[in-house]
């Protein structure tokens, strides 16, 4: 049962886009999770985005919360350490008990996009030696992608960028199985305040 959080709250400047800052805090917060994980275990800190939004706009909005079931898990991570560059853009709340009440819960997970019509019908035309245009024929257009909130992240074993979709499940109970190294996880939840 998750007991504690620390907030992270990104900070307004007029010269930095929210979204840049945002992929170079998400990578350090990933390294910083990573650190954390044992052997092939999943790691005991999840994340949550209060503000999160899908839909015709998608935005993580500019806080985030990570999750532990014992203080001395966020004591551990020491995430105002990882992120002393990032001091004058992230402010960063101590470490707190839930409150009593919570709304609800979440799952916050990886969402993998579904290659689109364009994408598949180019990877077909190349693996069957027809013609773009006629691979596209094959894949109807009509599939419109789901719009997620994403960072973009960069590989640091293949140096390429990638974008990491988060998707939000609300869910009626707590359930607590660990998260990955990204603070995310298919199945535990996270609790909504």
């Amino acid at each position: 049962m998750v007991k504690y959080y620390q907030e992270l709250t990104l900070l307004p400047d007029a010269e930095i886009n929210e979204n840049h800052i945002w992929s170079r805090f998400y990578q350090q917060l990933h390294l910083a999770l990573a650190t954390q994980m044992e052997h092939d275990e999943k790691g005991k800190i999840g994340v949550s985005f209060p503000q999160y939004e899908d839909g015709r706009k998608p935005r993580l909005g500019c806080k985030i919360r990570l999750f532990a079931e014992q203080e001395d898990d966020l004591v551990k991570l020491d995430i105002k350490r990882w992120l002393l560059r990032y001091s004058d853009y992230i402010h960063i709340t101590g470490i707190r008990l839930l409150p009593p009440k919570v709304k609800g819960y979440a799952v916050y997970r990886r969402y993998h996009q579904e290659s689109s019509p364009e994408q598949k019908a180019r990877r077909y035309a190349k693996r069957h030696g027809v013609s773009y245009e006629e691979a596209l024929k094959l894949f109807p257009l009509e599939s419109a992608a789901k719009k997620i909130p994403f960072v973009q992240m960069h590989s640091e074993t293949n140096q390429q960028k990638y974008r990491l979709c988060i998707e939000r499940i609300a869910q009626d109970k707590e359930k607590m199985m660990g998260f990955g190294s990204y603070g995310l996880d298919n199945l535990s939840t996270v609790p909504e305040f």
